[in-house]
């Protein structure tokens, strides 16, 4: 299996949460991203995420003019 965040090698792997059974799941060697069939279910039942219209990293600065902020 690959990873869904970095394309890395999945490794299955036991979890264990406090006063929980074992669950197995998976773990990327690359990036340490671990899921399991339940965290695959609640990815799967939302939606993703709208694109706003945030200023895009290295897209130029708009600039106000002598007035300052308007």
């Amino acid at each position: 299996m690959q990873c869904s965040r970095c394309q890395g090698l999945l490794i299955a792997v036991q979890m264990k949460d406090m006063g929980q059974p074992v669950v197995a799941g998976w773990r990327c060697l690359l990036c340490g991203a671990m899921t399991d069939p339940g965290i695959e279910a609640n990815r799967a039942s939302h939606d993703l995420p709208i694109r706003n219209r945030a200023r895009v990293p290295g897209s130029p600065v708009m600039r106000l003019g002598k007035g300052g902020m308007r």
